[in-house]
């Protein structure tokens, strides 16, 4: 039966914590393409080099009744005294849910960006950033 995904089977995973009240995920995949023409041909040619990952993602400036509030954490990986260091890296995981089945995009990356803010009439919310480092760790799409 053909299967049409939408933002309701979508989850966004930071270190294995689900993230409650994501609104909005993305994910942008790219690789480098090196030029291998040589003089004499007409035609250009190219060989795959460096492969990149980064994405975003939205999450309601929210506190649940025990006291958890994921966009604060994720804001601390870049808003803070101390720089961030090497070992400040986070497990991204962008899910879409299929039943009992996960089709997941997984890596290591770190919080690069981050933005949050109030408005009159409308819900706080905080955008993060991602930049990934080295390969992907899983893909089940």
């Amino acid at each position: 039966m053909a299967k049409v995904f939408t933002g309701r089977e979508g989850r966004l995973l930071i270190s294995g914590v689900d993230q409650i009240k994501v609104t909005s995920w993305s994910l942008t995949g790219s690789v480098d393409m090196l030029e291998t023409t040589s003089l004499g041909e007409s035609q250009r040619s190219y060989a795959p080099s460096l492969q990149e990952f980064s994405g975003n993602a939205t999450l309601l400036y929210y506190k649940n009744n025990a006291g958890r509030n994921d966009a604060a954490t994720a804001l601390r990986k870049v808003l803070r005294v101390a720089g961030v260091e090497d070992a400040d890296t986070v497990t991204m995981r962008l899910r879409l849910v299929e039943g009992s089945t996960n089709h997941d995009v997984a890596m290591t990356a770190y919080i690069t960006s981050v933005s949050f803010g109030a408005s009159v009439g409308e819900v706080s919310s905080a955008q993060i950033s991602f930049q990934g480092t080295g390969a992907l760790t899983e893909v089940t799409l």
